[in-house]
């Protein structure tokens, strides 16, 4: 009896102790990581294209620019304060758009994001001593904004034009560190490494990666032959700060005529800018291992991103591309490589809002990007939208994207109240889109719904695309050139997602009106005759008498006449084609993709085909038992 209480005491103590065990690691393993993890928030701003030359009293169709001698446009419509869809941005905008992001998270901003081209077009043919002091001014705007956290610049095509580095380097070095400057003043480019999280930050200068030389449009070069001069005081004033003292934006003169420096056409790679582009590669592959090697997660963030351009519809040679095809190509070979440590890849440049989905050699979706649309409201060669900004919630150790606010500004309705009201667009993962995550995984999903012209997510993600500007809806074409450019970032992936579709949609057009065609061949031949029914009858090739060839139309027998009519009609019900329609099922499984493919058969000409089966969609994976 005394064994077996023993035993039993023994028993119960040694499974106390495991359970405590059990229960200390459960602690340590799930409730300390949980503890730990900070939910912070960060802004993303990109393309703010700021204009001193703007003027309430300017000239719509002339980029709203002043110059009493010269004689104004027919347009009737006039800028507005907070600025003009045809329009750069004036210092208004700008600064309305800061003091709304002051105002919302505040000291919980943990950073800023500011992916380039802080200058108006305009400023290409400025001195780089002036094109400097604009950026002085957003620098110093921002800096008064964001007094305790760091703004994180990224060189646009329209702000490190000639590559005069270590003078921007010098302007932003209060924001970078030692480190960062060291690669900044050589190249454009740059790390941040943090201190307290496992985060870390890649900023690309994509000028090296773009397609050379770009030339302007020659709407575009006849702006900026049109320098504005002085206006009067009786406009409204757009200020602007620098150096401590407010400037008004066309009144003082100090923008008056600047000396053209590049013609109006961007100068090629240097000798140096094209061996310090083939450093970044290097660069950049040797800091992604470095994070890979330190279990780091990472950001990549430029200008200009990979792959094609949305809005621009067709498929013509440089019209979507911003990088050349060999670097569009090395820059994805790297994300799939180092899917695994990038958590998220940030750009703007297009002015619009999308993202796009890189997918792995196996067609498995590893990888996405983010595109902010502009502060800029102007109206490029792909269409106008409304300002937008974009605020980020996320796990501050990992970086894991966990959702954001689009800001917008009813840029009319502002000018129209004489005030600027900031406000929320959409939340990515709550009620718009209904994402349980942020992954590209389900942006994977989100994209595969937009091959249906009938899903209200496209309508959505449509409207969202131009800041909520335009308001027609996406239509068959449209869907396709937006579809091909989220899904397929390689240029001839993107080609061949075109072109496919199109002779699809040519060759089920062409089966669809064959038999109206051949019905209308024998018809206008038989109008041709004299006697139309013979005509018909000899058209259709039908054993016809030499009797009934002589006979009038009004002895034809009525039996002869109905077996007419029910040739024509068997000949077009037999020859309207069996046609198949396939649509895509994604099954997502513990450690899996699968995708299953259920096509149903369907005898009816009236069937509108989904757009998915038109396109050469590669599997995600090839595996079976899907559950």
């Amino acid at each position: 009896m005394e064994n077996s209480k023993m035993t039993l005491q023994r028993t119960l103590t040694a499974t106390f102790s495991i359970t405590s065990i059990i229960w200390i690691w459960l602690f340590i393993v799930v409730m300390l990581p949980a503890a730990r993890a900070k939910i912070g928030y960060f802004w993303h701003i990109t393309d703010l294209h700021f204009d001193p030359a703007y003027s309430t009293k300017g000239d719509v169709l002339r980029s709203c620019w002043y110059n009493e001698h010269h004689q104004a446009s027919s347009s009737r419509s006039v800028p507005g304060r907070f600025g003009d869809y045809n329009c750069d941005s004036p210092w208004s905008l700008l600064e309305s758009a800061t003091q709304a992001m002051r105002s919302r998270q505040g000291d919980n901003v943990e950073f800023v994001l500011w992916t380039g081209d802080g200058l108006s077009h305009s400023t290409r043919r400025s001195l780089e001593s002036h094109r400097l002091d604009l950026l002085r001014n957003i620098t110093e705007l921002l800096g008064r904004t964001f007094p305790s956290q760091f703004v994180f610049p990224v060189l646009g095509h329209e702000d490190g034009q000639n590559g005069n580095f270590h003078r921007l380097g010098e302007l932003w070095r209060h924001w970078l560190p030692l480190e960062a400057l060291q690669t900044f003043e050589k190249g454009g480019y740059y790390t941040i490494e943090q201190t307290k999280s496992r985060l870390r930050i890649i900023v690309l200068n994509t000028n090296f990666m773009r397609h050379d030389p770009l030339k302007f449009t020659q709407s575009h070069s006849a702006a900026s032959r049109q320098r504005p001069g002085s206006g009067d005081s009786s406009e409204h004033t757009n200020y602007y700060y620098h150096h401590g003292n407010y400037y008004h934006g066309s009144n003082n003169g100090y923008y008056a005529a600047v000396p053209a420096t590049d013609g109006g056409q961007t100068r090629a790679l240097s000798g140096a800018e094209s061996h310090e582009s083939q450093r970044q590669w290097e660069w950049l592959e040797a800091v992604l291992v470095k994070s890979s090697r330190n279990k780091e997660t990472v950001y990549i963030v430029g200008h200009m991103p990979p792959g094609s351009d949305e809005r621009q519809v067709g498929n013509g040679p440089n019209g979507h591309s911003t990088f050349t095809e060999k670097n569009n190509s090395k820059y994805l070979r790297l994300v799939r490589k180092y899917s695994s440590i990038i958590q998220g890849q940030f750009f703007g440049h297009l002015h619009s809002d999308s993202f796009r989905i890189v997918y792995s050699d196996m067609g498995k979706p590893v990888s996405w990007i983010m595109m902010a649309p502009s502060v800029t409201p102007r109206k490029m060669n792909v269409g106008a939208n409304n300002p937008g900004m974009r605020l980020y919630k996320f796990e501050t150790d990992t970086g894991q994207v966990l959702d954001y606010t689009q800001y917008y500004l009813d840029l009319e309705q502002a000018n129209t109240a004489m005030e600027a009201t900031w406000q929320a667009e959409y939340n990515l993962t709550t009620q718009y889109y209904g994402l349980a995550e942020v992954t590209s995984l389900a942006l994977h999903n989100l994209a595969d719904r937009f091959t249906n012209l009938d899903d209200p997510l496209l309508a959505k993600y449509y409207r969202a695309n131009s800041v909520r500007y335009v308001s027609n809806q996406c239509d068959g074409v449209c869907a396709l050139n937006h579809y091909c450019a989220i899904t397929r970032l390689d240029y001839s992936g993107f080609r061949e997602c075109l072109e496919h579709a199109a002779s699809a949609l040519a060759s089920r057009a062409q089966t669809a009106q064959r038999p109206f065609l051949v019905l209308l061949l024998p018809l206008v031949l038989a109008l041709r005759q004299r006697r139309p029914l013979q005509g018909l009858l000899a058209a259709l090739q039908l054993p016809i008498s030499a009797t009934h060839r002589e006979r009038p139309l009004r002895d034809m027998r009525p039996t002869k006449c109905l077996w007419v009519i029910l040739y024509i009609v068997w000949w077009v019900v037999g020859s309207s084609p069996r046609r198949r329609v396939c649509q895509r099922d994604t099954v997502s499984t513990v450690g899996s993709i699968c995708e299953e493919i259920s096509c149903v058969c369907d005898n009816s000409s009236t069937v509108a085909t989904p757009l998915s089966s038109l396109l050469s969609v590669p599997p995600l994976s090839t595996c079976t038992n899907c559950t």
